[in-house]
């Protein structure tokens, strides 16, 4: 009798095994710690990390020394703070860029992470913006450390938020508040006029403006209201009272008052320490 093939079924019980014996005979052997580290170091100081964040939309890095210098950032984040080149970021603070109230926070957010080696995640905080408003940023600080375990500093990731990435299902709502309150800062605005231009109840918009920006919107009114009197303090020559009254505040002693609260001085000192050349 004619021997009969052998059923497909058999053959295709074969193959696996005979392919796991061909798998296991190509496999690498597993990787030490000291492979991983000299394959790490060939790679170009950053360079792969600054590509993959430049794959993100509105997405910036930045890393500081234990000294709040900044050390390390990609071109986003340069220009983020009004500059052009990296050389012009480089070794400086927050304090060189920012407010004295905002680079005291950001500062304060540094020493936690390198004191207590915790990351700080989704931190949401305002960037002063070219038109005297606000930007929110999503912000995240992770500590860095040595190859002994000491840390050395910290790096973060910046995040632009918009109507559509707003934390809160109001985020729409949310940045509708923002733009009215950047257009009409002057004006003797209301929060239960923000809340009838937003559909909203003044209790609902409290808390939910509280919930995306960790602000209310006064506190945010005043802000926009303070940096804008901060630029003229700095640009113009106008006078006290002008500006208090252009900027939206009661009379003059209000906005001192509060501007003195704020940046730790008064408009005069803020204006003669702080004066552009050009104006």
């Amino acid at each position: 009798m004619p021997r009969l093939p052998m059923p497909n079924s058999v053959l295709i019980a074969r193959a696996p095994h005979a392919d796991a014996s061909e798998r296991a005979r190509r496999a690498p052997s597993p990787l030490s710690e000291s492979d991983i580290r000299d394959f790490l170091d060939q790679i170009e100081p950053g360079a792969h990390f600054e590509q993959l964040i430049g794959c993100l939309r509105d997405t910036n890095y930045f890393a500081k020394n234990r000294a709040g210098q900044f050390v390390l950032m990609d071109d986003g984040f340069v220009a983020m703070l009004g500059c052009k080149h990296r050389e012009e970021v480089l070794g400086r603070t927050d304090f060189d860029f920012f407010p004295k109230d905002l680079a005291r926070k950001y500062v304060s957010d540094d020493r936690q992470v390198m004191s207590s080696g915790v990351p700080l995640r989704d931190l949401i905080e305002p960037v002063p913006d070219d038109d005297l408003t606000f930007s929110w940023w999503a912000v995240n600080k992770v500590p860095l450390r040595n190859r002994d375990g000491a840390i050395i500093g910290l790096a973060g990731i910046t995040s632009k938020l918009s109507i559509h990435s707003a934390p809160s299902p109001y985020g729409e709502s949310m940045f509708k508040v923002l733009h009215t309150i950047g257009q009409r800062y002057r004006e003797r605005v209301s929060v239960a006029k923000l809340a009838g231009d937003a559909g909203l109840s003044v209790r609902s918009l409290e808390r939910n403006f509280l919930r995306t920006f960790n602000t209310t919107p006064l506190r945010y009114l005043n802000r926009v209201r303070l940096q804008a009197v901060r630029h003229s303090l700095i640009h113009t020559n106008k006078a006290l009272s002008l500006i208090a009254d252009e900027c939206g505040f009661y009379d003059q002693s209000h906005m001192t008052a509060q501007f003195t609260r704020h940046f730790g001085m008064s408009p005069r000192k803020y204006r003669s320490a702080n004066r552009s050349p050009a104006s």
